[in-house]
């Protein structure tokens, strides 16, 4: 019988930094969806808020971006990449706080891709099925050859 998949297995990131608890689906090309950790494991979990502040949710999108990544990478036999997020637009988050105990989903869906850079649609969504934040990503991904000599920039 096989292991169900996990986040990890289509991440770059390694615990602690892995912040999403659970995968929903990858849907190759460009789409995914997985639980927030809002769990005291969490490395952003606070005892004061019972939960993880809001300012985790660029994480737990960017998290779920690159799981749609990941999941091209692996459909090609490909380990995950290094990638960067090299901006948000249109960042709207409505709750202060990601409450510990509760399913929080993050969404990304790919709107523009060309191998290098990417534009993500992300989303959060409560237990309810109300959006609780919402952005536009822009990503760069380095080729193959740029990770190798261990120097990423972003000029030609």
């Amino acid at each position: 019988m096989n292991e169900p998949l996990r986040p990890a297995d289509f991440l770059p990131h390694r615990p602690p930094m892995v912040l999403l608890a659970e995968l929903i689906s990858v849907d190759v090309p460009g789409v995914a969806s997985a639980v927030a950790d809002t769990s005291p494991g969490c490395i952003f979990y606070d005892p004061e808020l019972k939960g993880v502040p809001a300012c985790a949710a660029v994480e737990y999108m960017a998290q779920t971006m690159a799981l749609a990544v990941g999941a091209e990478h692996r459909r090609r036999g490909v380990a995950p990449k290094v990638g960067f997020v090299l901006g948000t637009r249109r960042m709207e988050v409505k709750v202060a706080t990601f409450e510990s105990g509760k399913r929080y989903v993050a969404n990304a869906k790919c709107v523009y891709d060309d191998d290098a850079f990417a534009s993500f649609d992300c989303s959060i969504m409560d237990p309810d099925g109300a959006t609780v934040a919402t952005a536009l990503f822009t990503a760069y991904q380095p080729p193959e050859s740029v990770l190798e000599q261990g120097e990423v920039t972003l000029e030609g």
